[in-house]
């Protein structure tokens, strides 16, 4: 099977989600990186991505470059991935879909269920997969208490406690990392900050492992 043609935005230099899909599309042999503008610096960015392989024609310095520069090719990609933070995840999706491309998003997909909801659609018009990645739904732990629990083997699940020990800011030098500090940045990372960008590993860990989706949310975040 001849591999995929990919292009992956953000996930540039020193970023461990970028270094993740990299290394993870890879792999098997069934995706090649051709194409990205990895990092928010355009310099930075062609630089990078010549330093990976990439022809440096394909080592664009925005993903509006990227964009215009793949449709206008015979051998233009076949998907992009997201790696951006999550305020211009929307934008760039819908972009390259609405261009035909296939596109596997970094969670969240979205900011908001209404751009969610918009990017169904435009996939759908467009006959183009729209796919939202959860890193930890692949590991070897989360798939054996998955297939645990598809056996029966912890009888009926009532309750799951998910926790997401992070750390961020544990360092003092992340206080001026701007790879960390983004999210915490509303505008940026969303309303509720670091809480949804890493809580929906949980989230989605919790409904990956038992089968089962979530139906209302409740929250508390009183200190003390």
């Amino acid at each position: 099977m001849k591999p995929l043609s990919w292009g992956l935005i953000g996930g540039g230099q020193g970023s461990q989600i970028g270094f993740a899909h990299r290394s993870g599309a890879e792999i098997d042999g069934r995706f090649k990186l051709m194409a990205g503008a990895m990092d928010v610096d355009p310099n930075v960015a062609k630089s990078y991505g010549a330093s990976l392989g990439l022809d440096p024609s394909r080592a664009y310095g925005t993903w509006q470059e990227m964009l215009q520069g793949e449709q206008s090719r015979d051998d233009r990609i076949d998907l992009v991935t997201v790696a951006t933070p999550n305020a211009t995840h929307f934008e760039i999706s819908k972009a390259f879909l609405e261009a035909g491309f296939h596109v596997l998003c970094e969670k969240p997909m979205t900011m908001t269920v209404p751009e969610a909801q918009a990017l169904v659609q435009i996939a759908k018009k467009a006959n183009r997969v729209c796919a939202v990645n959860y890193g930890y739904s692949g590991y070897p732990l989360v798939r054996q208490m998955k297939a645990m629990v598809e056996a029966g083997q912890l009888g009926a699940i009532r309750c799951v406690v998910a926790e997401f020990a992070g750390g961020f800011m544990a360092d003092a030098a992340d206080a001026e990392n701007p790879r960390v500090r983004w999210r915490f940045d509303p505008k940026q990372a969303g309303m509720a900050a670091v809480t949804v960008d890493c809580g929906i590993h949980a989230l989605h860990m919790a409904c990956y492992v038992t089968g089962q989706n979530v139906t209302k949310v409740s929250s508390d975040f009183a200190h003390g």
